[in-house]
């Protein structure tokens, strides 16, 4: 029996999100397997009615309370908790709030690390780009947590996590794999600029899919391999990631080249003969934006931020634009409930408040 504790939202929100159950719960299967994801919360304690704030955290919270309503297996936030653009402290404080929400009760959790979250927007701002966190802050409060649920995901050196349910095996990426070093006191790279993965990320990929067996694969990650055009969607990696994928689908055997760059580069060997699934989708967040498309025979699926972009904000998308997102109304979040039904072989996004109410897809 898991532990549910109480859980305050707001009113209003209380009463979209119980209308939103009440429609999902009879389309939810008994053999699917069930996620409740949001991404890019942004949260940040300077308050705005236009664009992000503290509600980045309420929105964790009300992702929290839907999970209590739903036969949901796991909660999943792919990334960007934080917007990274205050003092370290605060920044630290915020994640850390956030972090203990997932905690709170024993629902297992996963955590995919954003381009936000070690706060180079702040730093960005100073001469010496100062207070950009170190490593151990996202390991200790996000990564250790994780690894030690009971029944929880399985999360490598490089920040892969994965779990299995039945047929289907879901991995989440870490796209902020980005080897630090400080340089006169100077991070060597900006996070915030920098998606990548490793090749010996890709390494911890590969052998992940070898072992999937039958399963089929839902992947996840902050951010896409591959954007619409057919371009990298990561400044590092992202073409040999893609083609990780397009090889596992393909049931081959063989290598992948990164590139020789001394941070990223490499050689990652693969052998996906003796496996038997296909990937489901891709599933990121970070272009703030909904969009569906295939590249090479894998489909990504990008899904909108919870965090608020109120229309008339000079960096709000154009997708949230046309949402004419408000505070304090259903429009201010958006999140899903991820449904992958193995007998019919669907994947489905019911998405709520900025959200497209449903996207179906077979694979």
């Amino acid at each position: 029996m898991l532990l549910r504790p109480n859980i305050s939202i707001r009113r209003f929100a209380k009463a979209d999100l119980t209308r939103f159950a009440e429609w999902v719960r009879p389309q939810l299967p008994s053999t699917a397997l069930n996620l409740a994801v949001i991404t890019d919360s942004h949260d940040r304690t300077a308050f705005s009615r236009t664009y992000y704030g503290p509600n980045g955290y309420w929105h964790v919270q009300e992702q929290h309370w839907l999970a209590g309503e739903l036969p949901v297996s796991w909660r999943i936030h792919l990334g960007d908790l934080v917007d990274g653009s205050e003092p370290t402290f605060m920044t630290m404080w915020r994640l850390r709030n956030i972090a203990a929400d997932y905690k709170a009760d024993d629902l297992p959790f996963v955590i995919a690390k954003g381009n936000h979250d070690d706060n180079d927007k702040y730093a960005e701002k100073n001469r010496r780009f100062a207070g950009s966190f170190h490593p151990w802050v996202f390991n200790e409060t996000i990564f250790a947590p994780m690894r030690q649920q009971v029944g929880g995901p399985t999360v490598t050196r490089h920040g892969v996590a994965y779990f299995d349910a039945a047929s289907v095996r879901v991995v989440v990426i870490n796209t902020s794999d980005v080897p630090v070093r400080w340089i006169g006191g100077r991070r060597n790279y900006d996070l915030k600029k920098t998606l990548a993965v490793t090749a010996d990320q890709i390494q911890e990929l590969i052998d992940i899919l070898q072992d999937a067996g039958a399963r089929d694969v839902l992947i996840m990650a902050h951010a896409p391999a591959m954007v619409r055009s057919g371009k990298p969607g990561l400044r590092y990696n992202g073409r040999p990631l893609h083609e990780v994928l397009r090889a596992f689908n393909e049931k081959l055997a063989g290598r992948v080249e990164c590139g020789s760059h001394p941070d990223f580069g490499g050689t990652a060997r693969f052998d996906f003969t003796a496996t038997g699934g296909k990937i489901i989708a891709y599933l990121a967040g970070h272009w703030h934006t909904e969009e569906d498309y295939r590249v090479n025979g894998i489909h990504y699926s990008l899904l909108n931020c919870s965090a608020l972009m109120g229309r008339l904000h000079g960096l709000t998308t154009n997708y949230n634009r046309k949402w004419n997102r408000l505070i304090n109304t259903p429009s201010e979040y958006a999140g899903y409930i991820v449904s992958v039904d193995p007998a019919k072989r669907m994947l489905r996004e019911f998405g709520y408040g900025a959200a497209s109410p449903l996207r179906q897809f077979r694979y």
